[in-house]
């Protein structure tokens, strides 16, 4: 099993930089799986998820719900046919995945995100988007855990 944990984000636009935090303590763990951090990149990041068998996708996600909710689902259950259905950046990996995803070879792709509080112009995560951090590690082992004890499928 091939598992690639991403974090996205701009870590000078507050909250939005919880993906590239998370990732960064993710590497501490030495995890069996590849970690990158990969900023605010749209289509570039489907060249490098491309032949893995689970990705972890780690941003904010605004839902509409308070600060500091974790949210955790499947990329399947995104309605492409909304515009941001989720705000992933500006011409970001939703809209990438709208307009060039049948092109690669993608795995299933998990994303876990968090509300953010506060984006805008400046460094640091707001209190209360720093204090689900340790949550949302939790959750990204838990799935590497899973999908790593999980047998592979018989072919």
């Amino acid at each position: 099993m091939r598992i690639v944990v991403v974090g996205i984000g701009n870590v000078l636009m507050g909250d939005d930089g919880f993906g590239v935090v998370v990732v960064e303590e993710l590497r501490r763990l030495n995890l069996p799986v590849d970690i990158y951090e990969f900023g605010t990149l749209g289509i570039q990041i489907l060249n490098f998820i491309e032949g893995y068998d689970l990705c972890i996708l780690v941003d904010t996600v605004r839902g509409g719900k308070d600060p500091g909710e974790i949210y955790v689902f499947d990329i399947d259950e995104v309605d492409f046919n909304l515009r941001n259905p989720i705000s992933l950046h500006d011409v970001g990996f939703v809209e990438a995945l709208r307009l060039c995803g049948f092109c690669f070879n993608l795995p299933r792709i998990v994303v876990v995100g968090v509300e953010p509080e506060r984006i805008d112009f400046g460094v640091g995560l707001s209190k209360v988007v720093k204090s689900v951090i340790p949550k949302v590690i939790k959750i990204v082992v838990g799935f590497i855990d899973e999908m790593m004890n999980t047998p592979a499928p018989e072919m």
